[in-house]
């Protein structure tokens, strides 16, 4: 391909020698003739250095906020030296801190030099690194070729995740397996009850001695029971969770809420199930350790804002694995879905436990308004929305089921905090 510096060399050649022909002039004419040959010898310059890269990366899976380095390494393996333009495509939700992924050098044979930059991944995705983009010179910069290698590589950026202390969501008909639930109820355990009368044929060591001693009468210690219950998260990753900006959307704000309640059961050794729906339907059947919490995230991590299923075919397709009585935890923005009334009471008629935490899409547009166009004010169709949505809410609590509407400037803790307190 050509210059600027190569097309105004041939205007200026083509310009001198129409003028040497009207006056007959014999030295612009060699002039023309020599900017002729400066350009047919840059023609003819080999541009066809072979350079091979090689990409490293020092991990492949973080979390949101986490750093990488990444190395490039070009070796030209040609006979020839060659100048050129370097640039490692990498996407735009990643930050550059260190270093700088574009280069201009030149190598002569079998010599090699490294890229190196650092990245940070403030959004969580699954991200690529390549093609890598090179662009070929000639000896005096007429001409250029563009060459794309597709090597590629995969980072996979999961959803951050908080530490929380207590959540009131336990299954109404836990399984009495090993593990540390407490269900608020006696049972075998090791966290302290209630104090209650002496029973012939109570174990000696739970009978309350201090209690003896200031009432005179037999009492015992009744222990927390413990036990294990079967949690469903159902993800709404639907286009309408993508209102609001990259950095501020119900996509990003629910998957990190739904990481956070993932790694919160699996610590409290419950087993946890992830329903996501986009597109198409993406499960997680249910199990427990790092080895599902790590599945469940990469699952978040891959969630993008697309496609239109409603909630309901979700139930109708997810309702044979979910066992009965148990907690479900939907996080959704209620958007542009009919078949939500509809879902919720099928359900509550199946006496599961819902939880509903939603992100307030209509706040995410608001930010991304004042943001982008610098308006604070609302709309009048932003009050017609909100009414419509608040009215959306009630219903659904109308059904038993727990809804907590969630605000951008909330954050995630407290949330978790109010579905707590229902």
């Amino acid at each position: 391909m050509w210059t600027k510096k190569a097309v105004m060399v041939l205007g200026m050649g083509v310009i001198v020698l129409f003028v040497g022909l009207i006056f007959r002039n014999l030295p612009l004419l060699v002039i023309s003739i020599a900017s002729f040959a400066y350009l047919a010898i840059s023609l003819f310059a080999n541009l066809h250095t072979k350079i091979d890269p090689e990409r490293f990366i020092s991990n492949e899976k973080i979390f949101e906020n986490g750093t990488i380095k990444a190395e490039l390494l070009l070796q030209n393996k040609s006979l020839k030296s060659g100048f050129m333009e370097v640039r490692d495509k990498i996407s735009s939700n990643l930050d550059i801190k260190r270093g700088t992924n574009y280069t201009m050098l030149s190598l002569k044979p079998n010599e090699s030099t490294r890229l190196r930059y650092s990245v940070k991944a403030p959004i969580k995705g699954v991200y690529s690194f390549g093609p890598v983009e090179m662009r070929y010179h000639d000896p005096f910069y007429l001409f250029y070729k563009e060459l794309r290698v597709d090597f590629e590589s995969r980072l996979t950026v999961y959803p951050q995740t908080r530490d929380i202390k207590e959540l009131r969501i336990k299954s109404k008909q836990p399984k009495i397996y090993p593990g540390d639930m407490k269900v608020k109820m006696p049972g075998p355990g090791g966290e302290f009850y209630s104090i209650r009368e002496y029973i012939p044929g109570d174990p000696f060591k739970d009978i309350n001695w201090k209690a003896y001693a200031s009432t005179g009468k037999l009492l015992v210690n009744e222990h927390e029971k413990e036990s294990v219950s079967d949690i469903t998260i159902v993800f709404d990753a639907r286009e309408c969770s993508g209102f609001g900006m990259p950095s501020d959307n119900p996509n990003l704000y629910g998957a990190r809420a739904a990481a956070t309640l993932t790694n919160f059961f699996l610590k409290r050794r419950d087993t946890v199930q992830l329903v996501i729906y986009s597109d198409k339907v993406q499960t997680i059947r249910k199990g427990s350790g790092d080895k599902q919490l790590f599945e469940i995230l990469t699952a978040l991590a891959g969630a993008e804002p697309k496609g239109d299923i409603p909630l309901n075919g979700i139930v109708d397709h997810a309702i044979n694995y979910m066992p009965r009585r148990s907690p479900v935890i939907i996080v959704s923005s209620l958007d542009e879905d009919d078949s939500l009334r509809k879902a919720i009471s099928t359900m509550c008629v199946l006496d599961f436990d819902v939880t509903i935490l939603s992100p307030n899409s209509l706040m995410f547009e608001q930010m991304a308004r004042e943001a982008t166009l610098g308006e604070t004010e609302t709309p009048i169709s932003f009050d017609v929305l909100k009414l419509e949505r608040d009215i959306l809410m009630g219903e659904l609590r109308g059904y038993g089921v727990k809804v907590v509407d969630w605000k951008p400037n909330q954050p995630l803790s407290q949330v978790l905090l109010e579905a707590r307190n229902y």
